[in-house]
């Protein structure tokens, strides 16, 4: 969960070398690499700074307690 209360999903490997996003740093709207601290931005999936690459975002929906993933 975001700061703002928001929920991203991504795709778990790092377009890089395919590092486990699950185990990075969540910093604001960005989540780190845990293998070479690529800079992935949350909203986008998009890496930042001079890194290229992309990582899948799904469409999430909440009610109530469930949660939706649209893949």
């Amino acid at each position: 969960m975001q700061e703002d209360g928001s929920i991203r999903i991504l795709d778990n490997k790092c377009p890089h070398k395919g590092g486990p996003l699950s185990e990075g740093i969540v910093s604001g709207n960005y989540v780190y690499c845990p293998l070479h601290d690529w800079k992935i931005c949350m909203k986008t999936g998009s890496a930042q700074g001079g890194d290229q690459g992309n990582v899948a975002c799904f469409t999430v929906e909440v009610e109530g307690d469930d949660i939706y993933v649209f893949i």
